[in-house]
């Protein structure tokens, strides 16, 4: 796990899109997950920055808000509202008019293909003041369990996500977490917690992890 200090969306933005570019220019195939949250700006910026033919992108979800196709509190079209488009890429949405145990069963089915049949997966999230990854909140039933997509009524949402399962197959996952009311939850990545109580110490657990943020506290 990496922690750039670097605030500015834009640079995390042009990170992503010469990784991809250079993957996609190698002829590879990549699968790449898009948050919602305060990283929706970079997912959008990073979109521009792409370079044709986008054939070989795959594009879904890192999570999503379950209801009617296009309810506001939807990741999907807050997406395509900031400015997330990629002509020639395969866009998959989550939420397609179905209950909650199809489209977890949906989803989970739809990612294990696509991860089988890429030669290259990331995924950029956000990191709540929580320290919740993905859609997997402290305390959560997407912590402890062998599924790798899971469906929950929360507190907040009822959210549907991926698992630990599912993210430790990943390449990489790129995390955008700016804000002093986060830093709390770098102070605590320091430490050896149980997921249970800070999601985020997943990331110490994947292949490669990189944060892009304003902390500047002692490094991890």
């Amino acid at each position: 796990m990496e922690i750039i200090t670097q605030p500015n969306a834009d640079k995390a933005a042009e990170y992503l899109a010469e990784l991809i570019n250079t993957k996609l220019a190698a002829g590879q195939r990549v699968l790449w997950l898009v948050p919602g949250g305060s990283a929706i700006k970079i997912a959008a910026n990073t979109s521009k920055r792409l370079n044709q033919p986008l054939n070989n992108l795959t594009v879904t979800l890192t999570d999503e808000r379950h209801g009617r196709v296009g309810h506001k509190d939807s990741n999907w079209p807050q997406l395509q509202a900031a400015g997330l488009h990629l002509p020639g890429a395969t866009m998959q949405p989550v939420l397609l008019g179905k209950n909650l145990i199809l489209t977890t069963k949906d989803y989970s089915q739809m990612l294990q293909t696509y991860i089988k049949n890429t030669d290259y997966s990331l995924a950029l999230a956000g990191m709540g003041p929580d320290g919740h990854i993905f859609g997997i909140k402290p305390g959560s039933p997407a912590i402890d369990t062998n599924q790798t997509v899971v469906g929950y009524d929360w507190e907040d949402y009822v959210r549907i996500t991926p698992t630990p399962k599912f993210i430790k197959q990943l390449d990489e996952v790129v995390v955008y977490a700016v804000g002093q009311e986060k830093w709390p939850q770098f102070e605590s990545l320091k430490k050896n917690l149980d997921p249970s109580e800070q999601p985020a110490q997943l990331l110490k657990q994947l292949k490669k992890a990189i944060i892009f943020s304003d902390y500047k506290g002692d490094r991890l």
